[in-house]
């Protein structure tokens, strides 16, 4: 019979989620990072939760004062009503007698054994000691700081309560003796980018006896919250096939992409700049909503009133959200009072993680049932991971993961030249099902616009190129092209 061991929740349900419900129970568990991770407001966070649940609480800090730890819960809007805050100042306030031991030996052995003590008076379940890095100080080597830490540990485990250790990562030159002592490890790390909002994500490096979720996980740190957005493992989610394609609502278009677009199949809109790309997502998402199905437009480039004049206004979109505030980060529940049916989104890529972005997509299609998912574009989508370089693997899990959940995407990318799917954003073509392709030509001197499907993986389509034009009436697919190939420019196409 296999055991499982208790778990103790965080207050933070994503984290918990990615602990696969919570931290070990009567373990130890170390929280490290660098200035600015956001220890001392996880610390906290973990103790409000264990007071909101009825559990005995300690706080003691080896480096803050009570009254800063007070304005930094104040800040969040929280209440340390039931939290017992205990400053232990790592120095002995009297001499110490005279012994043959070295200064810091006494006196590290001194405080570790009055933090054991102060943690059985107190009962506590919950108990969080902020930081190590003052501990480390009074060490005269390695092996000295281990084993003393080893002695906290056990005793510590003996007492029954379940503890965060807050150390700060003050040097690259890291020594790992604390992470091999602990029951688990979690890694905070904080990214300055090149241009925007610095990145925050963790990492469990270990829980000693417990699963977890391995991989970097994004997280943001708001007022009154911690939301942290788990990796996406597409293979982890499914639906039951349904039978949702999408049409265009122009007949010529639907022909010549060989019908509709298949439920589940993800489309890529190629084409220069001012070509009709976005009026055509746009097309397909008013068919899908006209049909009674939800779609979500995430909106990297346009502004909400251009929008608002390109077909959206007769969809019934409540009002735009932007998420680099918040307001539609996790906690962007379902709402069962919410009959909208198209879910616009701007997104300023100089503000989102990866992560949080995905983690948006996700709720929109489990909470919202969204059946379409259009983003707008994928170049503005590469700022967002440019730092990463992995936006071929990143795309393709998420492209799995609606393909899993029987949700199309449609993906639009600017380009000027050849198709080269050994860039990007060309590469992305790769990986989609299909390729809708728009681009200009000439003709008597007037510049004028064609469109071609170039790929369907799930059925045959038409090879023709159509003349296209964008009225005031919509979108409208002529005759083929006649035009030389110099003038219509196939080498655009890659063909």
């Amino acid at each position: 019979m296999t055991h499982s061991p208790q778990r103790v929740v965080t207050g933070i349900p994503e984290l918990d989620a990615v602990l696969h419900g919570g931290l070990l129970r009567n373990r130890i568990h170390l929280i490290e990072g660098r200035p600015g991770t956001g220890k001392t407001t996880l610390g906290l966070r973990y103790l409000i939760e264990g007071v909101a649940i009825g559990d005995p609480c300690l706080y003691l800090s080896l480096s803050e004062a009570e009254d800063e730890l007070r304005a930094t819960a104040a800040n969040h809007g929280w209440n340390l009503d039931g939290v017992e805050i205990v400053e232990m100042i790592p120095l002995p306030a009297q001499p110490a007698p005279q012994s043959i031991l070295l200064p810091t030996e006494s006196e590290l052995a001194e405080l570790i054994n009055r933090i054991a003590e102060r943690v059985e008076q107190a009962r506590a379940a919950r108990v969080v000691i902020d930081s190590m890095v003052e501990i480390r100080l009074l060490a005269r080597d390695s092996a000295h700081y281990r084993r003393q830490i080893i002695a906290l540990r056990e005793r510590l485990s003996g007492i029954g309560a379940t503890v965060l250790l807050l150390d700060d990562i003050t040097s690259d030159g890291r020594e790992y003796e604390l992470q091999s002592a602990m029951h688990g490890v979690i890694s905070l790390e904080y990214v300055e980018r090149s241009f925007g909002a610095a990145r925050r994500r963790l990492h469990v490096v270990k829980m000693r006896g417990g699963s977890f979720q391995s991989g970097w996980h994004d997280y943001k740190i708001l007022p009154g919250e911690i939301l942290v957005f788990p990796s996406l493992i597409a293979q982890e989610h499914h639906r039951p096939p349904q039978r949702n394609d999408i049409v265009s609502g122009i007949e010529t278009l639907d022909e010549l992409a060989g019908g509709p677009l298949v439920a589940g199949s993800s489309t890529m809109v190629l084409g220069p700049s001012g070509v009709g790309k976005t009026t055509l997502a746009l097309q397909y998402a008013r068919s899908a909503v006209g049909s009674g199905l939800q779609v979500a437009y995430f909106n990297f480039d346009e502004s909400e009133s251009t929008l608002r004049s390109r077909l959206v206004a007769d969809m019934g979109e409540g009002p735009v959200r932007d998420l680099d505030t918040g307001d539609a980060g996790a906690g962007d529940t379902a709402d069962p009072g919410d009959n909208r049916r198209f879910f616009l989104r701007r997104v300023n890529p100089s503000r989102i993680s990866p992560g949080e972005f995905i983690w948006n997509v996700r709720r929109l299609v489990e909470d919202h049932n969204v059946k379409l998912v259009i983003i707008d574009s994928i170049n503005s989508y590469l700022d967002v991971i440019r730092e990463e370089k992995s936006l071929l693997p990143q795309m393709n899990e998420l492209f799995s993961y609606l393909s899993n959940m029987s949700v199309s995407s449609i993906v639009v990318g600017a380009h000027s030249a050849r198709l080269d799917t050994s860039k990007e954003p060309d590469a992305v073509s790769i990986i989609t099902d299909n390729i809708i392709s728009l681009r200009y030509y000439e003709r008597d001197h007037i510049v004028c616009k064609a469109l071609c499907v170039l790929k369907k993986r799930q059925g045959p389509h038409v090879h023709e190129i159509r003349e296209l034009e964008l009225t005031d009436d919509g979108i409208r697919i002529g005759a083929r092209v006649q035009s030389k190939d110099n003038d219509i420019g196939v080498a655009a196409l890659g063909a």
